[in-house]
């Protein structure tokens, strides 16, 4: 299969053939015809080749694997549970392990690792956000994690006009348009997807974080935007400990500082260090230029939205009614 995420072309190859309609889930939406793929991805079902690997000393370790480099290869072992093996110079990348949530995860955060390296290397903006689109207008909200971002995604795609862009992580580009970026939304409570339908849902028991549920996007059909919106609205965010919902006016100073948190730096964001790091743990310092470059277009979407505060209770669907409702008498 071929997916292609505004301009990321990558061929996914599976063995064996019927994994591959479900790891490729979560980007159905960019599914492609034939194309020229720039990345090609192999993933098997089966043991990695520990035994044909070379003995060579770990270059540097994340928490989630050990990352060893040889001969222009880098070897990324997740303790025993797989390998993602990177040929940089062919841009092929080898997905081995028999658990098929290893596979699933692993292609998953490998995708998300690459179109963030695409997006720095083409100047566009990844926002850690939730992003509605509303009458032709594109609404930011920044939530912090565990916030409820999934939650109240799905109370607004309840409310008729309103539509989601992305859940987690929408794209800016160079002239300042949003792009949809829907993958999957995903739930730690099954019992909030209870009314949803078993052939839309599926689970992922994550590497480090455990069993979560994940809703496919197809079961909103129609209500996933799939236009890019130039037109914006950013919500700074804050939790209340205690008190009610409330929207008030902004400043672009205050909305740049959000940005700074979750574009610029872009704390919840994936950034795969294992992929992005090629040389050495130096190499990180290189990315100065690339958060520069960040900054700049941060201060765009700062500048061109109209910006506003939303103090977040405890009550999610409280949420997203003050949410709703200050959405439809402003626009």
């Amino acid at each position: 299969m071929i997916i292609d995420i505004h301009g990321l072309v990558i061929k996914i190859q599976c063995n064996p053939d019927n994994l591959l309609e479900e790891i490729i889930r979560p980007f159905k939406f960019f599914l492609s015809k034939e194309k020229v793929p720039e990345i090609i991805v192999n993933i098997e079902q089966k043991d990695p080749p520990y035994n044909s690997f070379p003995g060579i000393k770990a270059s540097f370790s994340t928490p989630r694997n050990i990352v060893y480099k040889h001969n222009g290869q880098k070897i990324i072992d997740y303790f025993g549970k797989g390998v993602v093996i990177e040929d940089r110079a062919e841009s092929k990348y080898h997905i081995y392990g028999c658990d098929t949530n290893f596979l699933y995860e692993a292609f998953y955060l490998l995708v998300i690792s690459l179109f963030g390296q695409f997006c720095d290397m083409k100047g566009y903006l990844r926002v850690h956000a939730l992003a509605l689109s509303y009458k032709d207008t594109a609404i930011l909200l920044p939530i912090p994690p565990g916030g409820g971002k999934s939650t109240m995604a799905m109370a607004m795609l309840n409310v008729n006009g309103f539509k989601l862009i992305s859940d987690d992580e929408p794209m800016v580009d160079n002239s300042g348009y949003i792009h949809p970026f829907p993958t999957r939304i995903g739930t730690l409570d099954k019992k909030k997807i209870a009314s949803i339908p078993e052939k839309f849902v599926y689970r992922i028991d994550r590497m480090e974080f455990g069993l979560k549920y994940f809703i496919d996007y197809d079961y909103w059909q129609d209500k996933i935007e799939d236009r890019p919106l130039r037109k914006s609205i950013l919500f700074i965010s804050h939790r209340l400990l205690n008190g009610e919902p409330s929207i008030q006016k902004a400043s672009r100073m205050n909305a740049l500082y959000s940005l700074m948190r979750d574009a610029v730096i872009g704390v919840g964001l994936y950034q795969g260090l294992e992929f992005i790091i090629h040389n050495s743990s130096w190499e990180i310092l290189t990315k100065v230029k690339i958060v520069s470059k960040r900054f700049i277009k941060a201060v765009k979407l700062a500048l061109s939205s109209e910006t506003y505060q939303m103090n977040l209770s405890r009550n999610i669907e409280k949420n997203a009614e003050v949410l709703k409702k200050f959405i439809e008498n402003t626009l």
